[in-house]
């Protein structure tokens, strides 16, 4: 049951009691529901304001695929950014590739396999 139905049960049960606090009740649900809206309203906009960001940094990383394989780490590093994380860029690349604008394949580092990005017009032409 989220909180807006609570508030409504509440509403609800005190417009048919007769309470000398009713009306004390009714106005603090009535609060309760407009600080709900408000708190909505600015998690709407903190989302938007992220998809924006995450919308430039994809752009950015885009501009860095080049038809040389790149790690996570070279991407990291290349952008040299107090707070990006790997796991940051692992899911700009993974919307990347969806969207067929970037390809991924595995490669050799330091005797390690790691997965390296690539940028989609060279995978495609290769595939030609």
């Amino acid at each position: 049951m989220t909180n807006r139905e609570i508030y409504d049960v509440i509403d609800t049960v005190f417009a048919t009691v007769d309470r000398e606090d009713k009306n004390d009740v009714l106005a603090w649900v009535e609060k309760q529901r407009v600080a709900l809206d408000r708190k909505n309203e600015k998690a709407k906009e903190r989302a938007a304001n992220k998809r924006t960001e995450g919308d430039a940094l994809r752009g950015r990383i885009e501009g860095l695929l080049t038809e040389t394989p790149m790690t996570i780490n070279e991407i990291l590093m290349s952008l040299d950014e107090d707070d990006l994380t790997p796991a940051k860029i692992s899911s700009r690349m993974t919307q990347l590739i969806k969207a067929g604008k970037a390809s991924k394949e595995k490669v050799k580092v330091d005797g390690r396999t790691l997965m390296g990005y690539t940028i989609a017009s060279y995978v495609e032409a290769e595939a030609e």
